[in-house]
């Protein structure tokens, strides 16, 4: 169990960066580094197919590269792209929060399926991960840049599509590797990338027919904006996409889903440490607060587990 706990570790490590590298990238929308990022994490994927061989991978069976596309579809599109409106149309942190609940949905509908440990064990650790969410978000629910109550609706239900794609992505991918344990996670990573990469050729089409002529002279001159965006992307894509993915892959499957539900709190963690560095500050006594209950409840949840019976997701049904 302690080294898949450490890979979730180091995923969430690397995806911690998703909250801080965007922000760096200034002059490009956000959906200009989503299309970055994934491009990056596509041409990554198609070019370690190119090193091992395209025969290995003309030998996967088709209802595996269908499934990479769905997951590619439902995770790096559907997910982020509604992440990205439900913060631009409503409020920052309701939405952060609202996302921040993964941790404690998985938990419990892990439990649900799989047997894990009693539900009464599960609803303190759970109480204060939500507890510290809060005060960690508390200082930003005072936004009052919301245009109407329909726009705030709107990113509402956005933020509820993302937070429902992510939970989905999570478990189906969990099934999916206790069905297929000869697919390497290596393996699996690239064919979601190589997924992804038609899905960002499909909307990046569409975006180029439609966009401005003179917001594409920005990618004519290597300047240090670009430069910035094109290293940040790449960043991305290699870092958050295809390394988080693997990690992920591998840990998760040493590990009860409920647990590994409740460690992916530490990407929020991991993501605010590298938000403070950026920012050059030290996180407020309500931040610190918050951090300080969401450990104490992985800690507790972590306790659960080691006393529970070792159920991993490769052997669970």
């Amino acid at each position: 169990m302690s080294k898949g706990i450490a890979l979730v570790l180091m995923a969430c490590f690397v995806w911690g960066l998703i909250f801080v590298i965007p922000e760096l990238l200034t002059g490009f929308s956000p959906i200009e580094v989503a299309l970055g990022r994934y491009f990056f994490f596509g041409l990554i994927s198609l070019c370690f197919m190119l090193v091992q061989g395209i025969k290995k991978w003309l030998a996967i069976p088709l209802s595996i590269w269908k499934q990479a596309l769905n997951y590619a579809l439902i995770v790096n599109v559907l997910y982020y792209f509604s992440l990205v409106l439900g913060l631009r149309y409503s409020n920052a942190a309701v939405i952060t929060l609202l996302l921040g609940m993964s941790p404690i949905t998985l938990a419990f509908y892990g439990n649900w399926q799989h047997k894990e440990c009693s539900f009464k064990k599960l609803i303190f650790p759970s109480l204060l991960i939500g507890a510290g969410l809060l005060l960690v978000n508390y200082p930003a629910f005072n936004d009052s840049s919301v245009a109407s109550p329909l726009h705030y609706l709107f990113g509402l239900g956005c933020g509820l599509l993302s937070l429902v794609a992510w939970n989905w992505y999570v478990l189906s991918n969990a099934k999916f590797l206790k069905q297929n344990p000869q697919l390497p996670s290596s393996d699996w990573a690239t064919l979601i990338g190589a997924g992804t990469l038609v899905w960002v050729v499909l909307i990046g089409g569409v975006a180029l027919f439609f966009a401005d002529s003179g917001a594409l002279r920005k990618y004519l001159v290597l300047n240090e904006a670009l430069q910035r965006f094109l290293i940040g992307s790449f960043v991305l894509g290699f870092c958050c996409s295809w390394i988080g993915a693997y990690l992920w892959n591998r840990g998760s499957q040493d590990l009860p889903l409920s647990l590994a539900g409740q460690l992916t709190i530490f990407e929020t963690i991991f993501g605010l440490i590298y938000v403070y560095i950026v920012q050059q500050r030290f996180p407020s006594s309500l931040e610190t607060a918050g951090i300080a209950v969401i450990l104490g409840g992985v800690a507790l949840s972590m306790q659960t587990f080691r006393k529970a019976p070792n159920q991993s997701l490769a052997t669970s049904h």
